[in-house]
């Protein structure tokens, strides 16, 4: 089979591992790797992590990016991402912060490292989609929050800490919308707290949450 062909038989998948683009194209996985391989070399696949693959041509934009990479999960660009794209931070992040409803893991790409970070059903929203990144992205209320929480849940190494940040005019009832929709009592007040050291670190307000 031609690399066109085999190409041609993924028609419509993003996000696959090497395993499946055997079965779709019905060779050995072995062929399939060779095959992914002479794709990449071409800039129609981009390895992730070992024996997963983005298809097709590889975006430099961000939201494109880990669209692709939660595939076939819905993702949103948030924590610093978010924050750096609403000009509250103005240190460029070096990895694509991401949440999403799928398998939270991190892996690089040609054109970026991104971080998904998984997060419950009812704590997944807050975004629109924004055409400078072709992808979406949170609001400043829901970035802090799932950043905050995500430190709060120790996921994945995440840090509450922030570069220089700007948190002037966000809306705090906001963010305190998303800290209700925590049905853990405990978990909760850890969030809270995580939020509360943020905003005294960045606007110097009290610490508690009004």
């Amino acid at each position: 089979m031609t690399t066109l062909g085999f190409y041609q038989k993924l028609a419509g998948q993003k996000r696959l591992t090497t395993r499946a683009a055997a079965q779709l194209a019905g060779v050995s996985i072995p062929a399939a790797s060779m095959a992914l391989r002479r794709l990449a070399k071409e800039g129609l696949s981009t390895p992730l992590k070992k024996g997963t693959w983005l298809l097709g041509a590889p975006s430099a934009k961000s939201g494109a990016l880990v669209t692709a990479a939660a595939d076939p999960y819905l993702a949103y660009l948030s924590g610093w991402s978010a924050l750096r794209l609403h000009d509250r931070i103005q240190q460029i992040p070096q990895t694509h912060f991401a949440v999403t409803l799928g398998r939270p893991g991190e892996m690089a790409t040609p054109a970026g490292r991104i971080a998904l970070h998984r997060v419950k059903p009812e704590l997944f929203g807050g975004y629109t989609y924004d055409s400078r990144v072709e992808g979406f992205v949170a609001s400043p209320e829901t970035a802090l929050f799932d950043l905050a929480y995500l430190t709060a849940m120790n996921r994945s190494r995440v840090s509450g800490s922030l570069p220089e940040t700007d948190l002037k005019g966000l809306r705090w009832k906001e963010v305190q919308t998303w800290l209700r929709r925590i049905p853990t009592p405990h978990v909760r007040a850890a969030v809270e707290q995580a939020l509360a050291t943020i905003r005294q670190r960045h606007t110097g307000s009290p610490s508690q949450m009004d």
